[in-house]
């Protein structure tokens, strides 16, 4: 497997400030990872870091629709521990409008289209072809893109715009996973539904607690929960797990 020269593996996560993706970041460092976690907003990791896991955490500011950025990162993550071999496209938007709607298919404005594809799609597919040949060198690597339910059926809360975008995530891992499974490359998707994060807090407590009666769990999920998968897909006993998607929405969407 593809480590580090102190023995670890090392990850990178989009997104990783908040929400589900800092749990993410947070559950590969407690399983001993070296974590790189990318932001646009990477401050507060310091104070809640233990002193064992905080020599195994770079904290990046990142813009993940700027590509020079992105070759920038990889080029410094090299340098201070070597090439990435777990790869999580976290990084999302989903704009809503004045009123807290999302914008309708009629009502979706060309700047928003486009905005959205580029962070939720276009990034991924950026920082994939930065770290992807780093990854076949080594011949291991993992790349976990983190879809959504909205992307598997019919959303009640998220835009076209973003439901097109996760769509489209989901058919780009599975083309990643057909092209780089013979360099030892895996790559799979992650699809949640309701998670309880900021973004999903802002919509009420009234209106997450209609949503989780239609939950068969009768719950809303947490971040860790999202977190664990991705810890198992990153492990070498995923290996032959490739193009899936995992669904972790409570029993929202049955395939």
């Amino acid at each position: 497997m593809a480590m580090d020269h102190d023995g670890h593996k090392i990850a990178l996560v989009t997104g990783a400030a908040r929400g589900i993706g800092r749990a993410i970041a947070q559950a590969l460092l407690r399983e001993g990872y070296r974590v790189v976690a990318a932001d646009r907003l990477a401050a507060g990791w310091a104070q809640e870091c233990s002193p064992s896991a905080a020599d195994r955490l770079h904290a990046a500011v990142l813009d993940v629709t700027d590509v020079a950025a992105i070759r920038a990162l990889r080029e410094d993550v090299e340098r201070r521990w070597g090439p990435v071999s777990i790869l999580v496209n976290n990084a999302a938007i989903s704009p809503k409008q004045a009123d807290g709607y999302s914008a309708g298919v009629l009502e979706i404005t060309p700047a928003e289209w486009n905005t959205v594809l580029q962070v939720n799609l276009t990034a991924a597919l950026v920082l994939c072809q930065e770290f992807l040949p780093g990854m076949r060198r080594q011949g291991w690597g993992r790349v976990i893109n983190m879809a959504s339910l909205a992307g598997r059926t019919r959303s009640i809360s998220a835009g076209a715009s973003y439901m097109a975008s996760k769509a489209g995530l989901i058919g780009l891992t599975r083309a990643i996973a057909a092209e780089m499974g013979p360099s030892g490359i895996t790559a799979n998707s992650v699809a949640p539904g309701r998670i309880v994060t900021e973004m999903s807090m802002t919509a009420g407590a009234a209106a997450n607690a209609k949503v989780a009666e239609q939950v068969p769990v009768r719950r809303l999920g947490q971040a860790e929960e999202v977190a664990a998968a991705v810890v198992y897909l990153s492990a070498p006993q995923a290996g032959f797990v490739n193009g899936a998607v995992i669904d972790i929405n409570g029993g929202m969407y049955m395939p």
